[in-house]
């Protein structure tokens, strides 16, 4: 078993078969084929048939379930979680039943759209930081939503249920950067077999944990000491997932990546807008989600050569299939925007 930190790998545990073991499969081979074994004792003398009896009656009383071949109460038992993992949650990002497949899209369409939010935002959050969180200033503004009017800006956008179109982008190297006691960006999608680079852009120290929300199992590590200094992750994003990211040190930053194996997604820009394109001719399952204002999927078909329009509204706080709020410190509060 082996556990990623930073670049690296460390060997947990491994556990080799010795010859004790050997000596126990042996004497099962020999208690299981009992029956066979004595259809021919009447050949042998007395004193050796005692003496065989003797020994299967004992293998017997040893072995116990042996010839049932049911495996050791030790194999049996669940595999211990990886230390620093936490309880499993729902995720946005689900396993594809099937793989994507590269194709020629030879007449392929677009999805242009909008994200909107009609409720009422909620505030921004001032953090007043103790003297001993040295490199980020006296307080941090959490700005929670970003938007542009009742449109929503930071929320990724995705085709769920895609498995042939367009090929991967050449380059897939991304970026999650602390600063100023943040982590910018937010919200972001990525291919999976890229690269992740967390960076430091500040001169306060950072400990990020990388967890895989379905799981809860922690994915990586990411310690820093000081500003200008780059983690790459090129064994991180293997499959499609969703990826939370934290602070050990300061509790109210948090990001997230989400793992994608196609080429269909966006984000959307500061005025809530989105364009997926080189879509292939067809009805899909279009996905937004932010963070704090939830998710909402919707149906979109798309001809070819076409624009397929779309306007999509997210549920707002406390909608199903987000990840659990984590408490605050009580150094907390909501401002106004």
């Amino acid at each position: 078993m082996l556990t990623v930190a930073g670049n690296g790998k460390r060997t947990i545990g491994y556990q080799e078969m010795g010859t004790d073991t050997a000596f126990r499969e042996t004497a099962n081979g020999l208690a299981c084929g009992l029956p066979e074994r004595l259809a021919v004792i009447h050949h042998l003398n007395q004193r050796m048939k005692r003496r065989i009896i003797t020994f299967a009656v004992v293998s017997i009383a040893l072995l116990g379930s042996g010839c049932s071949g049911e495996k050791p109460a030790s194999a049996a038992q669940p595999r211990k979680p990886k230390e620093g993992s936490v309880a499993p949650r729902p995720a946005v990002v689900a396993t594809p039943a099937q793989p994507y497949h590269q194709i020629s899209v030879a007449t392929p369409g677009r999805i242009a759209g909008t994200v909107e939010f009609d409720g009422a935002f909620p505030a921004d959050t001032l953090i007043q930081l103790t003297s001993n969180q040295t490199g980020c200033g006296q307080s941090v503004t959490d700005h929670r939503v970003e938007r542009s009017g009742n449109r929503v800006a930071g929320v990724a956008v995705w085709l769920t249920d895609i498995r042939e179109g367009k090929s991967l982008p050449i380059e897939r190297r991304f970026e999650l950067e602390n600063e100023d006691c943040v982590m910018i960006p937010r919200v972001q999608t990525v291919t999976m077999g890229g690269t992740l680079n967390v960076i430091n852009a500040n001169v306060a120290m950072h400990s990020n944990r990388i967890v895989d929300v379905a799981t809860g199992e922690l994915q990586a590590l990411a310690p820093f000491n000081d500003n200008g200094q780059v983690v790459p992750f090129d064994r991180l994003l293997t499959k499609p997932a969703e990826l939370e990211v934290t602070c050990e040190l300061h509790p109210w930053m948090k990001a997230y990546v989400l793992v994608l194996d196609h080429p269909y997604f966006a984000m959307t820009d500061k005025a809530g807008d989105f364009s997926i394109d080189g879509v292939p001719a067809g009805t899909y399952n279009l996905r937004a989600w932010h963070p704090v204002l939830g998710l909402v999927d919707q149906t979109v078909t798309v001809g070819g050569g076409g624009v397929a329009a779309v306007a999509m509204k997210l549920p707002g706080e406390g909608a199903p299939a987000i990840p659990t709020p984590q408490s605050q410190p009580e150094s907390v509060r909501a401002v106004p925007k």
